[in-house]
């Protein structure tokens, strides 16, 4: 059985990172999101946690090769073999090349691009309205993150428009369950 890899995309607030988290645990594929791979190399200062501390202490981003190793060593681990859901990542075209080359090295391929479509209004108040009171949920970050999305979904989705019926699009504005059969039955159809 090859693995089957998957791209989660869509704006801050859509809830991709909820449903791969529920799609990962039923289907038995790896959730990897790159703010949490982050996390887990600074805390264990591992040397890719320590050259990325390097580029966040001033403030800089994280070049791409040391987001792609932390994801080729993510992707060497035995819990890997059904395959991973990609949530956060690629957030440029050179970063979604990097991916495809990666993914051929290990004799896969991407197999979908799931779209969360969300209006950047419903967007921008789910943010606002979150509970959590996470540090990144202040309205002055709240238009920093719709901005940068705006430019990842910039970079990123013509890339993948390329390949005719990769890209599923979804309606995010509903509730979660009834998005989640739509991510159960788009992945279950692209399952090897």
């Amino acid at each position: 059985m090859t693995p089957t890899f998957v791209v989660f995309f869509g704006p801050p607030g859509c809830g991709k990172g909820t449903q791969a988290k529920r799609a990962a645990a039923e289907l038995g594929l790896v959730q990897v999101s790159t703010g949490e791979l982050f996390r887990k190399h600074l805390s264990e200062k591992t040397p890719l946690g320590q050259q990325a501390q390097e580029y966040m202490s001033k403030g800089a981003l994280v070049p791409d090769e040391i987001t792609i190793g932390m994801v080729r060593e993510r992707l060497s681990q035995p819990d890997v073999q059904t395959g991973a859901i990609f949530d956060g990542f690629p957030r440029t075209a050179a970063q979604a090349k990097a991916l495809d080359d990666l993914l051929h090295e290990l004799g896969g391929k991407l197999d979908l691009v799931v779209d969360f479509a969300l209006p950047m209004t419903v967007s921008r108040q789910r943010l606002l309205g979150r509970q959590e009171g996470r540090a990144d949920d202040r309205p002055e970050v709240i238009e920093k993150r719709l901005n940068d999305h705006a430019q990842v979904e910039a970079s990123v989705m013509p890339y993948y428009r390329q390949r005719a019926g990769l890209i599923k699009s979804l309606d995010a504005d509903r509730p979660i369950d009834a998005i989640y059969q739509d991510v159960r039955n788009l992945l279950k159809a692209a399952l090897h």
